[in-house]
């Protein structure tokens, strides 16, 4: 589990960095705060995603929702988003997520906002 501490360190690149592989399971989500923004990291297929863990429709923490392969439901309204790219895939939300970069370098996560 990644801790929740404010990342606040920068790399020279932007770069965050936020806790390390073996943290994040395929086909789960952890939440933290890197700066100013709650960041939603999930593990599908190997690959990770970052995006906005508020939901841009009731402004729920999206992770108190499910993640469903690629599918991240809202825990208010269940609202679907795609967790790749942020796209709304059900309502009732109408904006989509915010998506940061993400890598993985040397068994470590870093994240840019």
């Amino acid at each position: 589990m990644i801790d929740k501490t404010n990342y606040t360190e920068l790399t020279n690149n932007g770069y965050h960095f936020v806790g390390y592989s073996t943290s994040i399971p395929d086909g789960e989500m952890q939440e933290l705060t890197v700066g100013k923004e709650v960041v939603l990291i999930a593990r599908i297929d190997g690959n990770l995603y970052a995006v906005d863990g508020i939901c841009s429709h009731a402004y729920a923490e999206l992770v108190d929702g499910e993640l469903d392969e690629h599918c991240l439901y809202c825990p208010l309204h269940f609202a679907c988003f795609d967790v790749r790219n942020g796209e709304v895939l059900e309502g009732p939300a109408t904006e989509p997520l915010p998506v940061f970069d993400v890598t993985e370098e040397n068994g470590e996560i870093w994240v840019k906002v």
